[in-house]
């Protein structure tokens, strides 16, 4: 018994230790104006990979993606400059991104909602886990960290996603990338 017990306090400290590893970050330049941290063995998408990954309506300024492909930062703009807004607007398009968020998902547990200020910037932040059921497949669970800021009258949305079965894994390198991110 003392044994079994033994080798149980073993892993669990092994999968502590292995979970709390740290990423290596290296400083990324999204555009002249805009820059952020990803994890070093990420690459970076090319305009046909962005495309045969993600549907949007519009491609991200950049994204990347660990080796393996499960996990993704993206940074897109979210509107043109016809209809530009304004800092004082973060709030109703957190709303209103909430709302959109909700209907994009079988099911959503959103984790954390607020809104902070970064380095001078004003964010819109939600983390949540969603859930897609399509019938006869098994569902697919995914951690969300998404940042929402205004921008010289853009939306600037920053994305990390990665599958919720590692979310203990990367739920802090998903925080350091999003609180890397300068303009």
């Amino acid at each position: 018994m003392r044994k079994n017990a033994l080798l149980f306090l073993l892993f669990f400290q092994f999968s502590f230790v292995f979970a709390q590893q740290k990423v290596i970050l290296t400083t990324i330049k999204v555009d002249k104006l805009l820059s952020m941290k990803v994890p070093e063995n990420f690459v970076k998408l090319s305009d046909d990979q962005i495309a045969d990954k993600m549907i949007a309506t519009r491609k991200p300024l950049v994204a990347y993606s660990n080796p393996s492909g499960t996990i993704d930062i993206t940074v897109a703009v979210g509107n043109s400059n016809k209809n530009p807004w304004k800092d004082k607007d973060l709030k109703l398009m957190a709303d209103f991104q909430k709302a959109n968020i909700m209907q994009l998902f079988t099911n959503v547990n959103i984790v954390e909602e607020k809104l902070l200020k970064n380095k001078g910037q004003q964010y819109a932040v939600f983390q949540f886990v969603s859930e897609v059921k399509e019938k006869g497949k098994t569902s697919l669970r995914k951690f969300h960290h998404i940042r929402y800021a205004i921008k010289k009258g853009n939306m600037l949305i920053f994305s990390f996603i990665c599958p919720e079965s590692e979310r203990g894994l990367y739920e802090g390198t998903a925080k350091e990338v999003m609180e890397s991110i300068r303009f």
